[in-house]
């Protein structure tokens, strides 16, 4: 229990699928620029937030085939047994933490740069890339459709493997089932195009056919723009909300994982904290919650432990999904069960992570220095070793970067006066 019990409700178990999950905290699938090529980094970084109380720690999106080459952006890759052993290191080191991994399986299609890979993308219908300019993908008969089904099914095969407790089927960020299920991608006009049911068929048999590999042993789910705000061209609240119906009636997912907007507007996706306030999400969350029986988690921007307990006690949710909280502070579970929450270092949604990202570099964070230096340099950002010759130290500048300086030379046993 937590020392304030208005946060008790954050600390309750909830099942997922053949899985629980310790606390309602969940950090969803983000990236780091570690990727699968710096499997040591990897580790480490996910590790510490199951150190500090993460109950699902999600690894970022994972490309599960040479077609699906999201180079010359960095993220996790399956194509091979390399890979899960790389994925297995950080499986392993989350486990140590007994939290639940995560891994969230994408296949681009249009979208996919296939830059180093040089492969031919498929998707629903022939279209150019929105972002990987002069990008083409070929259109998919049903062989092409069945191969790639199949390499899900392969990729969730390979993340058991490495130790994965929860598969994420991406649909959102406009991955391959979300170009099947909107009209300005699906053109079609056979049975995997034209009606809403034949558009969301793909998208359902591959959750069917994850299912029936793996989920007796893994819990599997989905993310999806519940409204792409793109009106009838994208998804809407209506046809979203039909799409959780449906599938929740071939009852083949665990988890639903609910956000809103089109992923060319990161505004929404990760929305700076001077636009948009706690929670502007949860409207969403609940009403996916009013028609499926499984549990629903979505990011909210909520930096705030009263936000999150009251986002679970009115309903709205049923885990706190975060991503970016999660690296400015991954002890903030701890922090709030011990009721030490004035020590939080708090979000502050300035989206440095995000751009880092944007360009092909590795995470840092405005507020937790040592952010993707937990292998390579091994810090940690609770524990300092006193310094082997203490001595006085002037910090020039108290902006953030000389109160964190000073700070972190106190705790270090060398007085700091600014």
């Amino acid at each position: 229990m937590a020392a304030d019990s208005r946060h008790d409700i954050l600390f309750e178990s909830v099942r997922i699928g053949p899985k629980t999950a310790p606390n309602r905290f969940f950090q969803v699938p983000h990236c780091n620029g570690a990727g699968s090529e710096k499997p040591g980094a990897q580790a480490a970084f996910r590790a510490m937030k199951a150190e500090g109380g993460w109950g699902t720690v999600c690894v970022e999106y994972c490309s599960i085939s040479p077609e699906s080459d999201d180079t010359p952006h960095i993220g996790v890759r399956l194509w091979n047994e390399g890979d899960v052993i790389n994925l297995r290191h950080t499986t392993d080191s989350i486990h140590r933490h007994d939290a639940l991994a995560g891994i969230q399986l994408w296949y681009g299609g249009a979208h996919a740069p296939v830059r180093e890979s040089l492969a031919i993308a498929r998707g629903p219908s022939q279209m150019p890339s929105e972002t990987a300019y002069q990008n083409y993908c070929h259109e998919c008969d049903e062989d092409d459709i069945r191969d790639i089904i199949e390499m899900y099914v392969t990729a969730a095969k390979m993340s058991e493997q490495a130790g994965i407790d929860y598969i994420d089927i991406v649909g959102s960020d406009s991955s391959l089932p979300t170009q099947f299920l909107q009209p300005m991608y699906n053109k079609r006009t056979d049975r995997w195009g034209g009606s809403f049911e034949n558009r969301a068929r793909f998208w359902v048999e591959t959750m069917a056919a994850v299912k029936r590999a793996v989920g007796d042993r893994v819990a599997v789910g989905t993310r999806i723009a519940i409204d792409n705000l793109l009106g009838p061209s994208g998804l809407e609240l209506e046809e979203g909300l039909r799409f959780i119906e449906l599938m929740s009636n071939e009852g083949v997912c665990d988890l639903w994982n609910i956000k809103i907007s089109y992923f060319m507007e990161w505004g929404n996706d990760a929305g700076p904290s001077r636009f948009f306030k706690s929670g502007y999400q949860s409207w969403a969350t609940k009403a996916v919650r009013e028609v499926t029986k499984v549990p629903v988690v979505g990011v909210n921007r909520m930096t705030s432990p009263d936000d999150m307990a009251a986002l679970i006690r009115n309903g709205d949710a049923d885990l706190v999904g975060a991503a970016r909280p999660s690296i400015a502070d991954p002890f903030l579970p701890n922090k709030i069960k011990e009721g030490r929450t004035d020590d939080i270092r708090e979000c502050i949604g300035c989206n440095i992570c995000v751009s880092q990202f944007n360009q092909e570099a590795p995470l840092i964070c405005t507020q937790n220095a040592t952010a993707m230096e937990e292998y390579r340099r091994g810090w940690h950002p609770e524990k300092f070793e006193p310094a082997p010759d203490p001595g006085s130290v002037l910090v020039v500048g108290a902006g953030p970067a000389g109160l964190e300086c000073a700070r972190v030379l106190g705790l270090r046993y060398c007085p700091a006066p600014l």
